[in-house]
């Protein structure tokens, strides 16, 4: 019963977080781009010259849905589609100087977001609290 007790805890907090995150992006950041869209970015900045396979993998969704979010990428600026030469059937891509610049500025407001709240904890508590999700995100990824 306890361990029912503790994923109930978890699956609540981490639902409100993540739904805090989304608001805040949506009401503070930017109205046009979905919580799901700006991973995918942030993804397609961090791994260069990345393939929607690459991405659905590692999103765990749909090809089609990393396609719909590469779609509305592309038509707002913020990616390019490379093809590739000996293989026209792959397409690699990577974020355009307009999508840099929404990364940053999007990471500067989360992080005056995030920072507020976690300068409610000590750097102690905060350095256990990620190592302990970073300990439990490995695990799951086994």
């Amino acid at each position: 019963m306890e361990l029912k007790i503790l994923i109930d805890r978890y699956q609540t907090a981490i639902n409100t977080v993540t739904r805090s995150v989304n608001n805040t992006l949506k009401n503070k950041v930017h109205a046009d781009i979905t919580t799901d869209q700006f991973s995918t970015l942030h993804y397609i900045h961090t791994h260069d010259s990345s393939t929607s396979t690459e991405i659905a993998q590692a999103f765990g969704i749909g090809k089609s849905a990393v396609t719909a979010q590469i779609n509305r990428l592309f038509d707002k600026g913020l990616i390019e589609r490379k093809r590739d030469e000996k293989d026209r059937r792959i397409v690699y891509l990577s974020v355009t100087d307009k999508g840099v610049e929404f990364i940053d500025f999007t990471e500067v407001e989360l992080h005056k977001v995030l920072g507020k709240h976690l300068s409610h904890f000590d750097k102690h508590e905060i350095h256990t609290f990620i190592e302990a999700l970073e300990k439990l995100a490995k695990l799951m990824e086994e």
